[in-house]
């Protein structure tokens, strides 16, 4: 028998649309060579904390934001694409690497106006970096808003019933006892 455990859920960073990450034209990303996840496609300028847990980077040319999830994730934040060309310019960054963040906290803003002047795309990956291979992303595609959940990581563990650990000379009122003790436990 499996038991299904919720290990993390990932919360959207940006108002917008959560697409596949098939669709962010970047082999980087789109072949899971980072991780596996999905992508958002901005609707404002304001990146908010994805997880509870740790801001670990913020690239030197603030784009890309890197966070550890109190449970031990590793996750990716890469806002737009072709946006390291632009040194920062359209970033005004409010957290600092080292910084505990809740879910919702504001981490960046982006200058959206700057980005269509130059034909910037904005989508904006959401990555897993911590592998996954064995476990099951649920992912929730649409409109989405800052805060609303994008990602269910679940994992599935082999149980073994009580029964089946009790040797077959036990008496039904053995096994009993043994699953009551087991269950206080």
């Amino acid at each position: 028998m499996k038991e299904k455990n919720k290990v993390l859920e990932l919360y959207s960073p940006l108002n917008g649309t959560l697409v596949p990450r098939g669709e962010v034209l970047d082999m980087v990303f789109s072949s899971k060579m980072l991780g596996d996840g999905a992508a958002v496609l901005p609707t404002e300028g304001k990146i908010y904390a994805p997880v509870n847990g740790t801001l670990t980077t913020v690239a030197e040319t603030k784009h890309a934001f890197g966070f550890q999830t109190e449970e031990g994730y590793e996750l990716l934040i890469h806002f737009g694409l072709e946006t390291v060309a632009l040194e920062g310019t359209p970033f005004l960054v409010h957290a600092k690497v080292g910084d505990k963040v809740k879910v919702g906290d504001l981490i960046a803003e982006v200058n959206m106006e700057l980005l269509a002047e130059k034909n910037v795309k904005t989508i904006t990956p959401v990555i897993i970096a911590t592998p996954t291979e064995d476990k099951t992303i649920l992912f929730h595609y649409g409109k989405v808003k800052a805060g609303d959940t994008i990602v269910t990581v679940i994992e599935e563990k082999e149980t073994v019933a009580a029964a089946e650990t009790v040797k077959e000379e036990k008496t039904v009122e053995e096994v009993k006892d043994y699953k009551e003790k087991k269950e206080k436990k």
